[in-house]
């Protein structure tokens, strides 16, 4: 598609293989970017299995994209912790 001024989303987005729908979608390669705090409002799991090929953190962004990232990086991992202490906080 021809994209109008400047980056989409969809250029840190990975894509989703929906081809081959199972029970989840799965994340096929990592996303080169970084997605900054503010834009994620939470985040999936995905666990590398006979279902999917690599292990991922699928960060959920308020504008409704998902992205994959690699769940050994440093900043998914600073990600995470800042996460799930604000998930906590919201579910008390």
């Amino acid at each position: 598609g021809l994209n109008q001024g400047g980056t989409t989303a969809a250029d840190w987005s990975c894509p989703v293989d929906s081809e081959a729908q199972s029970n989840q979608d799965c994340c096929l390669s990592y996303s080169k970017g970084r997605l900054p705090r503010w834009a994620i409002k939470g985040y999936t799991e995905q666990l590398s299995s006979e279902v999917c090929d690599i292990s991922a953190i699928i960060f959920h962004t308020h504008s409704g994209l998902n992205a994959c990232v690699n769940p050994k990086e440093a900043w998914v991992k600073k990600h995470l912790l800042w996460l799930s202490h604000k998930l906590k906080r919201m579910s008390m």
